[in-house]
């Protein structure tokens, strides 16, 4: 935790080091956070990208806790990124028999290649795969590995939808874990931004969980977005999701 704290406070600092100055020809900053559905759209060639960011995840027998997120993109060719990514985490139960819980995530390793992009009434297309390895977790022991193709439409000057399908395996649970989302986007001004989103995971062997969550984002700078979101399971734990986070670019 403390060096995803540390990796923050040096991010912002860099952000406040920039002036928040606002630069024509750097491409419009897009993220793949806060809403869980990856966007179609790719780091530009030689830039940086961190997105990190908190959750707390309140349920009835427990409630899970991310303390950091890290996600660090990096555009390769104008078609292709490099995905790095770590959580630390802990689970808080609401009983007697189980121990408190804090441990890494398994470090994620993907890519995201882009496919087409968008044109009449084709989407822009891309798609995402990423391998768990589970190095520095201490519940799991064998690797994992998901993909999902990602869409967009532009509906408006100011509105667009996307949506995913895609499936992982956990390295852990015999048969896979099935995966959509769908979100929709809207542009308040021009710096803040809302959406609304439903996705869902659909494992073979056990009952699908459906989820809903609403959020903001906010452009301090051509570079540096703030981002906030609230949601729920529908049809089971948890009660409540609440997190936050940011993210910043930087060329190479």
């Amino acid at each position: 935790m403390k060096i995803l704290q540390a990796t923050s406070i040096i991010f912002l600092v860099l952000a406040s080091a920039t002036g928040y100055a606002q630069q024509d020809s750097i491409p419009p900053l897009i993220t793949d956070r806060p809403d869980a559905t990856e966007s179609p759209v790719l780091i530009p060639k030689n830039y940086f990208q961190l997105e990190a960011g908190s959750q707390i995840s309140n349920g009835n027998l427990q409630k899970d806790i991310t303390f950091g997120t890290a996600l660090l993109r990096v555009g390769v060719l104008d078609n292709l990124e490099v995905r790095l990514g770590l959580d630390y985490s802990g689970s808080r139960f609401k009983n007697d028999f189980s121990e408190d819980t804090n441990s890494f995530s398994p470090i994620l390793l993907g890519v995201k290649v882009g496919i087409a992009k968008e044109q009449g009434l084709r989407p822009e297309m891309a798609i995402l795969s990423h391998l768990s390895l589970p190095y520095l977790s201490n519940e799991l022991t064998t690797t994992g590995i998901d993909f999902r193709l990602a869409f967009s439409h532009t509906l408006s000057e100011r509105s667009g939808l996307s949506y995913n399908l895609g499936a992982l395996w956990d390295g852990v649970n015999n048969g896979l874990q099935y995966i959509y989302t769908i979100s929709y986007g809207y542009s308040i001004t021009s710096n803040l931004g809302w959406y609304g989103e439903i996705y869902g995971d659909i494992p073979e062997n056990t009952m699908a969980i459906h989820y809903i969550d609403s959020g903001f984002t906010y452009k301090l700078a051509t570079n540096f977005q703030l981002d906030t979101y609230i949601g729920k399971a529908l049809n089971n734990d948890p009660s409540l999701i609440v997190g936050g986070g940011f993210s910043y670019r930087l060329p190479k």
